[in-house]
């Protein structure tokens, strides 16, 4: 689903996004990214998205070359990537529904699909009482739902969240994630850039750290507590 192959980011002046970055995510994947802030998981979710260009290197996304995909082409690409943010984006002047049904608008579906696909979304996100309600009206951890609900509306093969729990509390934190989980077994690619060590080595998935740029772990079922170090010394 994703393939960095010896990827560098630089920021001006002489700042480092990404240093020598080569990773593949396959298809049905879910992965955690963890580091300290500043170690390049939000570049590495802004190369996926193509809001920044690599300074050297590959990108793929399923089977795309980010390189030689035209601009025009770019928003048909993101609107294959469904996105959850730690401060949600949601319309304020629109009720939960009109916000899920906005993400089907904007890419010209039919009226009859959104009025069937949006409350089978908020249903499974468990919002399906609250479509009338404004962000305001609801909790945190709702409108977290509410954002998840938008970037799933379409059944993207690929989700990217980035501090999907930073906001909410840590109850509310595992609903979320709970239903990020039930969202990656419907086979879409679940991408999480996350602080939140507790969740991290509750769930024991994947584990790619970052450390300064550079990829410093790939660990299958890994925590976000072990260290390369750990590793070698068979911790």
């Amino acid at each position: 689903m994703i393939v960095f192959e010896n990827v560098t980011k630089t920021y001006d002046p002489d700042v480092v996004g990404l240093q020598d970055f080569t990773c593949h995510i396959g298809k049905g994947e879910f992965v955690f990214l963890v580091g300290a802030s500043g170690s390049g998981k939000s570049t590495l979710i802004k190369l996926v998205l193509k809001e920044l260009e690599p300074t050297e290197g590959r990108i793929l996304v399923a089977g795309r070359n980010l390189g030689t995909l035209p601009q025009r082409k770019v928003p048909l690409l993101r609107r294959n990537i469904g996105c959850v943010f730690q401060d949600f984006k949601l319309l304020p002047n629109k009720t939960v529904y009109e916000n899920v049904a906005y993400a089907l608008e904007v890419v010209g579906e039919p009226r009859r699909m959104i009025r069937r696909k949006v409350p089978e979304i908020l249903n499974l996100v468990g919002l399906g009482e609250k479509t009338n309600s404004l962000p305001h009206e609801i909790s945190g951890g709702e409108q977290q739902r509410v954002s998840v609900a938008r970037a799933f509306v379409n059944h993207p093969p690929l989700l990217l969240a980035d501090e999907p729990t930073g906001n909410i509390d840590p109850e509310t934190a595992v609903g979320i994630m709970q239903l990020l989980v039930r969202i990656n077994r419907t086979g879409t690619t679940v991408v999480i850039a996350t602080h939140d060590r507790e969740m991290v080595n509750r769930m024991r998935r994947r584990v790619l750290q970052l450390d300064a740029g550079r990829l410093v772990r790939d660990e299958r079922r890994g925590s976000y507590d072990q260290t390369p170090d750990d590793l070698e010394e068979g911790v």
